[in-house]
Formats: structure tokens, sequence, C-alpha cells
């Protein structure tokens, strides 16, 4: 009779451990989904610039959503005024409609590698933007006026020669800063 009794017991607590075991959440109509560890999958928009005559130039380039839907992601336009940064990719999609993941800024622990804008110096400790290109910029080397996406901080300094230093940073949360004349603030309500 104790047998049976524990052996409903184990069958119900089994059934109930397999009910709210973690599964993955789809999206519908889209590809697009993003796992517990930070990282989206998207496509390499159609209407990008890179493809195969022009393939992505190198990994760990920062990605923005693309032009073609929520599903889609192309290289950060950077530069004052440019779309929200969505994260880095350690993959250098080659033509359009490829899948290559995105790791969400600010999404998961510990540092990220990024590219060094070409031909600027990078400070240790000093705030990085979304720069052209999906690259990264120190905020002291910024010279045009404009709200750009703050979207970490420097863990090394780099002197940058070519479009290809790679940097590591501590990634966080997009933010908006405003640069004015060398001096740059932050709004008291970001986007």
């Amino acid at each position: 009779m104790q047998m049976k009794t524990i052996t409903k017991i184990l069958t119900t607590v089994r059934g109930l451990r397999s009910r709210f075991a973690a599964k993955p959440v789809a999206l519908p109509n889209a590809l697009g989904l993003i796992n517990e560890h930070g990282i989206e999958t998207l496509l390499l928009d159609p209407l990008s610039v890179y493809n195969v005559a022009n393939p992505v130039p190198t990994r760990f380039l920062i990605y923005q959503r693309g032009a073609s839907g929520y599903q889609y992601g192309d290289v950060c336009t950077g530069g004052p005024g440019g779309p929200l940064p969505l994260g880095v990719s350690a993959d250098a999609p080659y033509a359009a409609n490829d899948p290559f993941n995105v790791r969400r800024l600010g999404a998961r622990p510990g540092l990220e590698l990024g590219v060094a804008a070409a031909n600027t110096t990078v400070t240790i400790d000093k705030l990085l933007v979304a720069a052209a290109g999906g690259r990264v910029q120190d905020v002291t080397t910024l010279t045009v006026n404009g709200t750009y996406w703050v979207v970490g901080r420097a863990a090394a300094s780099v002197a940058v020669s070519s479009s290809t230093g790679e940097l590591p940073y501590v990634p966080f949360d997009p933010f908006e800063a405003i640069y004015t004349n060398g001096i740059l603030t932050f709004p008291a309500n970001p986007a």
C-alpha cells in the first residue's frame, strides 16, 4: 500500500516538474527570438548595403533593427541621430536573409568585444558611443554636434590606425547623450 502511494506521489511530482520546465517562447510570424541569455536571432536585412558583393566587413559590429521589419537586422549607422543600437554580433552574415545572433546590450553580464572607429583613440574607463559602420567611439573624440547612443564603457586603452582595432568594453542598456561644442549632457527623460 505504501509503495503505491509513493509511486503516485512521484508520478505527480514528475508531471508538475515537466509542466513548469522552462521552454523557449517564439513570437508569431517571426524568426526573431530572445533567449534567456539575452541573445536574439535576426536575419540580415534584404535592404542592407551589405550583401555578397559587399559583405559585412568584420565580426563584433553593433547592429540595429532592419528597415524591412522587426525580424531583420542591419549594421548600425551610429553617429548623431542614429537609430537605437540593439547589440553586438560575433557573426558576419554573408548575404541577405542570412541568420545571425545579436547579443543584446545590457542583457547579459561580462565584457563585450567591439570594433573601434577608424583613426580614433579610446581611453580606458571612458564612455563609448555607437559610431558609423557598427563601430564604437570614445566620447572624448566626438566632433559633430548631435544626439548619440552611449553603449558602454571602455575596458582598455587602444590607439587605432585602421577600422579593425578590436576593443573590449563593458556594455549596458543604450541611452542618449547630447554632444554640443565639446560638452556632453544627458536628457532628464531619455527615450
